[in-house]
């Protein structure tokens, strides 16, 4: 892979987001903030939340780095994302979590190596080289198991699956042909880069888990979904979608909401 020239590129930032008005506008401050060493869109793609989450990003200034999209059903992050990367119009796309777990300040870092041309695919993994942390021991075993069933079925040797920080090229990402809607998305989007043979470099990040109290939303039964997801990517066809160029779609930030081919709202 030859080496990107950061000028030339463009980052859309997708970031699916339910019921969190608390952390929502805060997270897209800080990741407005952040030098990124080329131009960036933030598409903030809002599950029906009912808590105040989508007053609050309407009450945001129209700005043309923003750009909001209002789901008028609760259809879960994967479906988000998926739509998030739908909308992006940069080279590059990444998905960053709402709820401050992560720290936007290392994005720099992620797009590093996709800059330096050494990949096409960086994962931000939150135990490389720095073990558990602070994650509790039900979550860090869960991923441990789900992490270390990826690793056998695809010959490889990741520590994070299901981090939030996935950054790729965007053509790289239209092509997974991504059919999960809940957060198996995760695992999807792992094993179909995989599978597909796309080299993926983990950058360790800085992780701060919240509590269920605080607003944690992943509960036990994910991990039968992810687990699924896992297995059935890894037996089922390849798809021969190679280039979905044809489906980018770029949306421009409107004033008021208008109406959207996806059963959503956009601004």
């Amino acid at each position: 892979m030859s080496r990107i020239l950061p000028h030339s590129m463009k980052l859309s930032i997708i970031i699916p987001v339910r019921n969190e008005r608390v952390t929502v506008v805060p997270l897209i401050e800080q990741v407005r903030a952040v030098d990124c060493g080329m131009p960036k869109e933030i598409i903030v793609v809002d599950g029906a939340s009912t808590d105040g989450t989508r007053e609050a990003l309407l009450a945001l200034p129209t700005s043309d780095d923003l750009i909001l999209v209002f789901e008028d059903a609760a259809r879960g992050k994967g479906r988000a994302v998926r739509t998030g990367f739908d909308r992006a119009s940069g080279d590059i796309v990444m998905v960053q979590d709402a709820d401050l777990e992560l720290e936007p300040c290392e994005i720099p870092s992620l797009l590093a190596p996709i800059v330096a041309g050494k990949t096409d695919v960086v994962f931000g993994s939150r135990f490389r080289g720095r073990g558990k942390g602070t994650t509790p021991w039900v979550g860090y075993i869960g991923n441990f198991g789900l992490t270390w069933a990826a690793n056998i079925l695809y010959m490889t040797r990741l520590t994070d699956i299901l981090t939030c920080y996935k950054v790729l090229l965007a053509d790289v990402a239209r092509s997974l042909d991504l059919q999960c809607n809940g957060f198996d998305l995760d695992a999807e989007i792992t094993c179909r880069l995989l599978r597909d043979g796309h080299k993926i470099v983990e950058v360790p990040v800085t992780y701060n888990p919240r509590s269920v109290e605080e607003g944690k939303k992943l509960s036990p039964d994910v991990g039968w979904s992810v687990l699924r997801a896992i297995v059935r990517t890894r037996f089922a066809p390849k798809s021969s979608r190679t280039t979905v160029a044809s489906l980018t779609n770029t949306v421009a930030p409107e004033r008021e909401p208008v109406a959207s081919s996806s059963a959503d709202t956009e601004r």
